[in-house]
């Protein structure tokens, strides 16, 4: 693709540096939720902006988060990953971190008000033995996510919030999966994206799309990618965001190569009538200001781009609107 692309600034005005990771519709609005995680310096707080994706977030409210708990109060960095929309006001999953567990991530839930007074939930795969866990997209009633543990790392998870139940996938002969995406399609059917490590092609990362069906607990037509369609050796690839969009899906991605380290690109997939996923157009992005450093695209909306861009000034997160 070779679509016009339109860059601007799109971060919390209050004092901190501001890392936006997530994006869903609200319900019956125009409006949107942003997720993403203020750092001030000193703690690293929850960022959820609900308001329309224009004027830089200025017309929106933006809310702070920070994981609390009756049973402790040594937190000291909350994440929001991915929003979604919930009866009571918003949902979405992420990570926190307690002094006392040290550098360790651990999962979560959050689900209620914008004010921060709803439930939190801690989310512990593999029976809690896990070194790190990051839950990054929540939909249809569940959550998918990825952890380490203290000998190997590079697992994902899908997680069932009503009935607190986890499943694991592995991407064929893989040696490492992750997750990062969730569709939900309708009924039982769900499209994850992500990455994987494998066997056949050493280091090299590659992205993928698969369906998954939560009643029978199959993953089936995956389909692995590369970013500008190159060969799977040349490149790191992942999908960071799925939504849908006409006649298939529209992907937040990342690529690197010796000669590019910070490929963030926008690609559309079709889905195909037997199910399966076609080939990948691809836009690349690259924040226009010289000052840049790196660009990374983390999330997607419609044919919106959000993500973070390094600069000489430190961290900040942009939007970019591809096409007319």
């Amino acid at each position: 693709m070779n679509l016009p692309v339109t860059y601007s600034p799109f971060n919390c005005p209050a004092s901190g540096k501001t890392g936006i990771q997530g994006i869903r519709g609200v319900n019956n609005s125009k409006d949107v939720f942003v997720s993403g995680t203020l750092d001030d310096g000193s703690m690293q707080y929850g960022l959820i902006y609900c308001g329309p994706l224009s004027h830089n977030g200025s017309l929106g409210q933006w809310n702070q988060f920070a994981y609390t708990s009756p049973d402790f109060d040594d937190v000291v960095n909350t994440s929001c990953y991915g929003p979604n929309n919930h009866p009571a006001g918003v949902e979405w999953v992420g990570s926190y971190k307690r002094t006392s567990t040290g550098s360790s991530a651990l999962g979560c839930l959050y689900q209620g008000s914008l004010d921060g007074s709803g439930t939190w939930t801690t989310i512990s795969p593999n029976n809690g033995d896990t070194k790190n866990v990051y839950v990054h997209s929540v939909m249809g009633g569940l959550a998918v996510g990825n952890y380490d543990t203290k000998l190997t790392n590079g697992f994902a998870f899908i997680y069932d919030i009503q009935n607190k139940t986890f499943d694991y996938i592995v991407a064929p002969n893989a040696l490492t999966t992750t997750l990062y995406g969730i569709w939900h399609d309708g009924k039982d059917n769900y499209t994850l994206a992500g990455g994987f490590t494998s066997k056949d092609a050493g280091s090299a990362s590659q992205a993928f799309l698969a369906n998954w069906n939560s009643r029978t607990k199959l993953m089936t037509n995956l389909r692995a990618y590369q970013g500008d369609n190159q060969k799977v050796s040349s490149l790191v690839t992942h999908f960071e965001g799925i939504t849908n969009a006409p006649g298939g899906y529209n992907i937040a991605a990342g690529f690197s190569s010796k000669d590019n380290a910070d490929g963030a690109a926008f690609a559309h997939i079709r889905r195909n009538h037997d199910g399966t996923f076609g080939e990948a157009e691809w836009q690349t992005l690259r924040y226009p200001d010289q000052g840049v450093k790196m660009t990374t695209s983390d999330t997607v909306f419609e044919s919106n781009i959000l993500g973070i861009l390094v600069s000489e000034d430190g961290l900040a997160s942009y939007l970019a609107k591809i096409g007319f």
